[in-house]
């Protein structure tokens, strides 16, 4: 199935549900409660990692971990035409979990992870970002409590 190709139906999207509640849920069971066949359920799960529309990943709750801090990093961007170019380079730096071109005062928001903590994003915020040569002022957001907020490290 080539990407364009693949949908995301019912099944898939039931596939997608039970893993995101239990990421190392058996097959066996995934079968009982979808009442598909194990090859489906193997196969669906294949297309869709091969796709790049899903994976399974190990995450943590910054909440449990006194030393993680999370944080929003809103940027202003001179773009020059490059956007797109831009928001890749932001995504690829260390302690990015995701980024985002937005609607709003800031072109870009970043969510970032320092698993070190206060002295880490200093660093971040200090240095890495505006090793970019793009960014033309930040403001950052630390967060001091959240819910469902679980991560990759």
């Amino acid at each position: 199935m080539s990407m364009d190709k693949i949908n995301l139906d019912s099944l898939n999207n039931e596939i997608i549900r039970l893993l995101t509640e239990n990421g190392r849920m058996p097959i066996g069971e995934m079968k009982k409660k979808l009442d598909v066949t194990s090859p489906t359920i193997r196969n669906r799960i294949k297309e869709l990692e091969k796709n790049g529309l899903f994976k399974v990943a190990g995450l943590v709750d910054p909440n449990q971990h006194p030393q993680i801090v999370t944080a929003l990093v809103a940027m202003s961007i001179r773009s020059l035409g490059k956007m797109d170019q831009i928001l890749e380079k932001i995504s690829r730096l260390p302690n990015v979990v995701w980024a985002g071109v937005c609607t709003g005062r800031y072109d870009i928001i970043a969510e970032v992870l320092c698993k070190e903590g206060k002295d880490e994003l200093y660093r971040f915020t200090t240095n890495t970002i505006l090793k970019i040569g793009n960014v033309i002022r930040s403001e950052t957001f630390i967060l001091l409590k959240s819910r469902h907020n679980w991560l990759c490290l």
